[in-house]
């Protein structure tokens, strides 16, 4: 039986209040700080990724939400979520932003983290979808069926794209081992697809806006395809962090939930803070299309996705559920 830590879920968080008081109560030392401010700010090592799904966590730092409950944000930028949560079992870290596959996958092998907060999704269709799979001009995929046989680039197998590839081409008909599917990183994929080395490839904003620049198109959109803002992102952390730093997990929650939700209502906000935290161009920060920001955690949409795991025999133990991945 996988160890439950004492947060209660967000949706957003809310009902745990009670329970950082407690936790607060009983901590007597002095580098915590209140939320009302007056005491040292509490210092808490983030990592994460040089991308767009990380604008709230920088629009909180700026808008002053985490001061406002004691805590002081130091991001360190990474390449992957392995390495983050790496990261955070070794305490490099407190918290993280990983995917809900990456964390199950780490999770049913038996590593000690757990999802804390939301923090994107995708798009609602493939007009707005922000990690699709693109093909250049004259590429005659009409159609989901017209995927069979054909070469894909992703970035990683057994990673995110392969899980909603096969999963969105389940659900449309089409045998999900009728694609062969090829590693390809993100920021390659315009050159891949210009160069025809793949039919299509998988990947994530601001190369999604370079394909479309060179005349490509987006041919499937696997996560919208399988439900509109179907969960992505996450902020984790490992079990033994939030053990014994309850009350630091609750002021973290809420700053972040506050970061979401403001991040969701101010767009133009988004798209101004992006160059300063990634290497994209400020014009092609204000035409790319952004995630959808979050607070709510999609228990039914998180276990669909750890049931795929087990699914397209991406783990070899048992996937968790979502109650068992998400910190509770």
């Amino acid at each position: 039986m996988r160890f439950h830590p004492i947060l209660d879920r967000a949706r957003p968080v809310a009902a745990v209040v009670a329970v950082a008081a407690v936790a607060v109560a009983g901590c007597g030392d002095g580098d915590d700080a209140d939320s009302e401010g007056g005491g040292e700010l509490v210092t808490i090592n983030i990592g994460t990724l040089p991308i767009a799904n990380a604008s709230p966590m920088y629009l909180g730092m700026e808008e002053g939400f985490f001061e406002e409950e004691g805590l002081e944000i130091e991001p360190t930028v990474l390449q992957g979520g392995n390495e983050i949560i790496t990261g955070l079992v070794s305490g490099d870290y407190d918290f993280g932003f990983v995917g809900y596959i990456s964390a199950g996958v780490a999770l049913s092998q038996d590593v000690p983290v757990c999802v804390v907060t939301s923090s994107d999704a995708t798009g609602t269709t493939p007009e707005d979808d922000w990690q699709v799979l693109v093909a250049g001009p004259d590429n005659g995929i009409e159609s989901p069926q017209d995927l069979a046989g054909t070469t894909l680039g992703i970035n990683a197998l057994g990673g995110v794209a392969e899980v909603m590839i096969k999963a969105a081409l389940d659900a449309d008909g089409v045998d999900p081992n009728s694609v062969e599917l090829i590693e390809v990183p993100f920021p390659e994929v315009p050159a891949a697809v210009a160069e025809g080395r793949i039919d299509a490839g998988y990947t994530s904003e601001p190369f999604v806006t370079t394909v479309l620049d060179q005349g490509g198109e987006v041919v499937y959109a696997p996560q919208s395809e399988l439900a509109p803002e179907y969960p992505n992102g996450s902020y984790a952390a490992s079990e033994q962090f939030i053990a014994e730093n309850g009350d630091v997990v609750e002021r973290f929650a809420r700053a972040m939930n506050r970061s979401l939700d403001y991040a969701r209502e101010n767009e133009d906000a988004v798209r101004s803070i992006i160059p300063s935290f990634t290497e994209i161009d400020p014009e092609v920060a204000e035409r790319m299309r952004l995630p959808v920001y979050t607070s709510e955690l999609d228990e039914q949409a998180i276990d669909e996705q750890m049931g795929f795991l087990e699914q397209y025999d991406i783990v070899e133990a048992a996937a968790p559920t979502a109650d068992e991945l998400i910190c509770g």
